[in-house]
């Protein structure tokens, strides 16, 4: 890869540090540069479990970002879109004259490394689909590389190094990321108006997948979900071959009969062409992760991996890292984190909490950011209405200051008037896991839901459920 990366940078690389590496698409990327045998170091602002994994591994992390951590022997710099451009280490590569790829600039050099790079797009279900499609290929023996936003379970982490022309990742639309890209296989689960910081609407969404699509070789394939007519608009005058997936019977891979066991594993028939390809069972719940499914089973099968091997493999995936991971049954008490954050994310999710049939069902909810917030507002109270109890926290303002006025708060004040959903807006994560443990009861469902920080809530309630119990049973 050293060779490859080289030839399309046109620059020796010694040494390529990256400013942001605690994330996970950062650090998947140094692990890959390090097990190629690449010098990759970095710096972040706080340590996390990323960087504790790149530390074991003997990479030198920086905690703090700092003009010393950049010197000549610095080949090129990989920053996140995060870091802002009086960062010192910026500046001080600016002033050495070192070369600076933004995190996106630089997954698009690394696409361009592998002969088979597999991009997977849409608005909604990038993670899961992706590394559903890297276990399966890595359990098929295709010996895949891979850079996914959450932990794939068969690989043990959120990258893997392989030896073959395979390269599976996330292909991000916010600020047109995905263009950079070098795919030969491009699938794209859905498109929604989001990231409404830059999209101003949804044409202008559908025209940035449209030139993702049109990114794909002639020899090349596009995976689209053909129940949408938005992807169907955009599939017209491509190269590439396109190939539907869905559930109504025009597409080329259709599932249906789908039933679910009792908690909410779905269990399907693919039509391949109108022929029964196989009845494929997953053990993630839910609708979406049907369709989620389809678009990975569409490539698995483009790339010849077996029918059988494949059933298998989509069997054993148990998910990606927080989406719908179980954090614990505690005293009949299912306690679940999810990365939702959108409406349409969320009302899924909720949806598939509804299939197991709990007593009731909890909902804690992080707002992320605070013009997504603002712009579906309604479409979010919709969603959350389904739940029976719902608690919100403080929005979550991530690369955001509140230009919209939007307040802490609102949420679950809508959700009281409009929908007559009990909801209540606590600010403090402890106070949320202390009020959430205390009023929990046996045969409770509680989702813990955003993409900010409030994963540490459905820990900290399954924690104080354990401990509750124990100490009164």
């Amino acid at each position: 890869m050293k060779r490859e990366l080289e030839k399309i940078l046109s620059i020796h690389l010694e040494r390529v540090h990256f400013v942001g590496i605690g994330g996970s698409s950062m650090s998947g990327l140094a692990s890959i540069l390090i097990e190629n045998g690449i010098n990759a170091t970095g710096s972040d602002m706080q340590s996390s479990s990323y960087t504790d994994k790149l530390l074991s591994s003997g990479a030198k992390v920086s905690i703090g970002h700092s003009a010393e951590n950049i010197d000549d022997d610095c080949s090129l710099i990989v920053y996140t879109a995060a870091i802002d451009s009086e960062n010192p280490e910026l500046k001080k590569a600016q002033e050495l004259g070192i070369p600076m790829l933004e995190r996106s600039e630089f997954l698009g050099v690394m696409t361009e490394a592998f002969g088979k790079t597999i991009a997977v797009a849409g608005t909604h279900g990038k993670t899961t689909t992706s590394s559903l499609i890297a276990s399966i290929f890595y359990l098929s023996g295709l010996d895949p590389t891979v850079s996914v936003g959450g932990v794939v379970p068969a690989l043990q982490g959120n990258y893997r190094v392989g030896k073959s022309d395979y390269f599976v990742t996330e292909a991000c639309e916010y600020v047109d990321s995905f263009l950079r890209s070098r795919h030969k296989i491009g699938i794209i689960l859905n498109i929604e108006l989001d990231h409404v910081d830059y999209f101003k609407n949804l044409d202008q969404v559908k025209d940035s997948f449209k030139k993702f699509a049109s990114i794909i070789p002639k020899d090349g394939y596009l995976i689209a979900n053909g129940d949408s007519s938005d992807i169907l608009d955009i599939c017209h005058n491509l190269e590439c071959t396109v190939v539907t997936t869905g559930l109504n019977e025009n597409n080329e891979y259709q599932a249906t009969n789908i039933s679910y066991d009792a908690n909410g594993k779905p269990s399907f028939d693919v039509y391949k062409k109108g022929v029964l390809l196989h009845r494929f069972t997953l053990s993630i719940p839910g609708e979406h992760n049907v369709m989620n499914s389809l678009a990975a089973i569409a490539c698995a099968d483009i790339c010849g991996i077996p029918t059988k091997m494949l059933s298998e493999s989509l069997k054993t995936f148990a998910g990606a890292g927080r989406r719908f991971e179980f954090r614990g049954k505690i005293n009949d008490i299912t306690v679940v984190e999810d990365y939702a954050h959108h409406p349409t994310e969320l009302k899924v999710t909720i949806d598939a909490c509804r299939n197991y049939n709990a007593d009731r069902l909890i909902v804690v909810f992080q707002p992320h950011t605070f013009s997504r917030t603002h712009h579906f507002f309604d479409e979010l109270t919709d969603a959350l209405k389904d739940a029976d109890y719902v608690i919100v926290s403080d929005i979550y303002a991530a690369r955001e200051k509140n230009k919209w006025g939007i307040k802490n708060g609102e949420l679950a004040d809508a959700l009281n008037k409009d929908h007559q959903t009990s909801a209540i807006h606590i600010s403090d994560f402890d106070e949320i896991s202390n009020h959430v443990t205390s009023m929990a009861k046996p045969g409770d469902f509680i989702l813990v839901a955003g993409a900010g920080t409030i994963n540490k809530v459905a820990y900290d309630i399954a924690e104080k459920l354990t401990k509750r119990f124990s100490e009164n049973p």
